[in-house]
């Protein structure tokens, strides 16, 4: 009888592997709570809302509603190794349809920026075309599409260039692009300003 108690004591003890520890998941759901976006995470009811708007959410691997309870589950590495983060589109359905105000398409950006600044993201694609797309941006104050394809295509498949080449040039005549950055000196000055701001609170 005593072995049997001592046995059954062992195993309540005992915590399965795939289970989180409390305190893991406390520290993401702390963790995204101070990220812009996900200070009311804890406030949202699961209703679907967002994604049952989300006009990307065919091409994610978890809705944004599932996002938001796996961050509270403490999953973390599935949260920024996912593909979900990086479908956003920021359309801003899912945030200004939320019946708690959570600003989900800031959250998600939020969510970028951890997973690349801990080398979580899947494909070097997503690195590139979001560090492309930020640099591109501040430097210029607007998008050049030319600019952000140059940096994010392979530069080693010859097929694709030249028929990124043609149909840029076609583009280009028709006015629909424009080849060279076209700068916006206020605006890029505004967002030089925050870039360096951003940069010195990270340093904090």
């Amino acid at each position: 009888m005593q072995s049997n108690q001592t046995t059954e004591c062992n195993e309540r003890k005992t915590v399965p592997e795939t289970e989180t520890p409390k305190r893991s998941r406390l520290d993401f759901v702390h963790e995204v709570e101070k990220l812009p976006g996900g200070d009311k995470i804890l406030e949202c009811i699961q209703c679907g809302v967002c994604s049952g708007g989300c006009p990307t959410r065919d091409s994610m691997d978890y809705s944004p509603t599932q996002i938001i309870k796996m961050i509270t589950l403490g999953m973390r590495d599935e949260v920024l190794h996912g593909y979900t983060i990086w479908k956003c589109s920021s359309c801003y359905t899912c945030a200004t349809r939320c019946p708690r105000g959570i600003e989900i398409t800031t959250l998600m950006q939020s969510l970028k920026s951890l997973s690349l600044k801990e080398g979580k993201a899947k494909s070097e694609m997503k690195v590139k075309f979001h560090n492309g797309f930020a640099d591109i941006v501040t430097k210029n104050g607007r998008l050049s599409e030319a600019a952000l394809l140059a940096r994010t295509m392979k530069k080693t498949d010859f097929k694709a260039l030249r028929h990124t080449a043609s149909l840029g040039m076609r583009l280009a005549k028709k006015h629909k692009i424009a080849l060279r950055p076209e700068k916006v000196s206020k605006a890029a000055s505004d967002l030089q300003t925050i870039h360096e701001k951003m940069k010195g609170d990270k340093k904090q």
